[in-house]
């Protein structure tokens, strides 16, 4: 791998969002379809897969009181710019607010999911007024549309499998060519992602000034100092967790994603700020170290799925932390291994229970594990591979757990859904 082709990997894994991006993607997708239909529409029709609802069904929504997809559908319908993509619930008036909870109390956005829909990612948005009707279909990725239409007539379709294909970063590349890229290229080429982790920061330092939110004050609350590695855990859960937290609940706070997750742009990223921060690492070690993290992140993604059974947020980007944290902890290429195998080897069973506050107590756990893990890699301690999940190479693990996702997690993903659906 190139290092141009890793900076343009990494650059195109990277994007701004406002909320969580399952309702987000919700919102703009219903954006786009009333851009095709020229006026506000008086009725959405919603069509989800099973993972977008498991993901969108009660998680807040940022501009709104309510939650789930029929606030984010009506806020796209009314107030969304397109253009403006994942970030476009930014900036939501009080007045376009109102609006689009009148259209969900007058029950004008309706929800169902589609069992066999042609990919995991997948939303479509119809929307229609008294004269006319436009949709719009993102699959795939968040923010990737294959089709739009008017009135029945098609005005732009690109087949799902190009689209994916044109989306692929990490086809064919080993991790040991990731390694080489990065230690190959400049440091200053990825201080897009030193600015990435610092709006992440702004975040969770938001977030650890509201009360309300508990989480990430708790973990920050420790008055004593503590020894290493406790002092970079303590940071590290606190900083993640409040940014999660937040992002969960709706707090309107911008987040730098990775690999299509605002949950994993904040592990990956500030799980490895705030372990440089206790070092006080210089910002080549760091802007490596998140080089780092944020490709682990991205390639385990890329060998499962975009949306995924387990905990993506925990499980890939947490495998990103122990990968970063090691670097900054002096560590070469085997130490990175051995610490991405230990660290998947224990959490790759952490199954996704949709999106809501819960997921900060998650990747909190993950993250914890991940600085743990890093700091006794450097110390000799791991796990001996191969062993249950962890293959003879770090490869071989990514395509383990990308199996055990697409094959074995299926029917745990759908008995997940039918309970959330209960509610």
């Amino acid at each position: 791998m190139e290092s141009a082709c890793l900076v343009d990997a990494l650059r195109g894994e990277l994007s701004r969002t406002m909320g969580c991006t399952d309702p987000v993607a919700i919102a703009l997708a219903t954006a786009r379809a009333r851009e095709e239909l020229g006026q506000h529409p008086v009725r959405v029709e919603i069509t989800v897969s099973p993972n977008i609802y498991k993901n969108a069904t009660a998680v807040g929504v940022p501009g709104a009181e309510l939650r789930g997809i029929p606030i984010a559908a009506a806020l796209g319908a009314l107030a969304g710019q397109s253009e403006r993509k994942l970030a476009l619930l930014d900036g939501v008036t009080a007045e376009e607010r109102a609006a689009a909870e009148t259209l969900v109390a007058n029950q004008a956005v309706t929800v169902t999911v589609e069992d066999s829909s042609p990919d995991v990612l997948y939303i479509k948005s119809c929307v229609s007024s008294a004269e006319a009707s436009a949709y719009a279909v993102i699959a795939g990725d968040y923010d990737n549309f294959i089709e739009i239409g008017r009135n029945r007539a098609v005005t732009y379709s690109i087949p799902l499998a190009a689209a994916k294909e044109r989306a692929v970063r990490w086809g064919g590349v080993t991790y040991a060519e990731v390694w080489a890229a990065i230690q190959e290229t400049v440091p200053a080429e990825f201080d897009f992602l030193v600015a990435a982790s610092q709006v992440n920061q702004a975040a969770a330092e938001q977030a650890l000034k509201d009360p309300t939110l508990k989480l990430g004050n708790a973990l920050a609350s420790t008055s004593a100092p503590l020894p290493a590695p406790f002092n970079m855990i303590q940071r590290a859960q606190s900083l993640v967790a409040a940014a999660t937290e937040a992002r969960m609940s709706g707090a309107r706070v911008p987040i730098m994603a990775v690999a299509g997750s605002g949950n994993q742009g904040i592990n990956s990223l500030l799980g490895v700020l705030a372990v440089a921060e206790v070092l006080a690492s210089t910002e080549d070690p760091l802007a490596r170290a998140l080089a780092l993290s944020a490709a682990t992140t991205a390639l385990i993604k890329h060998h499962a799925a975009r949306m995924t059974a387990f905990c993506g947020g925990a499980v890939a980007a947490s495998a990103g932390v122990a990968a970063g944290a090691v670097l900054l902890l002096g560590g070469g290429y085997q130490d990175v291994v051995n610490a991405v195998q230990s660290v998947l080897a224990a959490l790759a069973g952490m199954i996704c229970d949709g999106a809501k506050e819960s997921c900060a107590y998650k990747i909190n756990v993950g993250v914890g594990a991940a600085v743990q893990q890093a700091y006794l890699t450097r110390q000799g301690v791991y796990i001996q591979t191969p062993m249950g999940l962890a293959g003879q190479t770090i490869d071989e693990t990514f395509v383990n757990l990308g199996r055990l996702n697409n094959e074995g997690l299926a029917a745990a993903n759908r008995l997940m859904l039918e309970m959330v659906q209960a509610r």
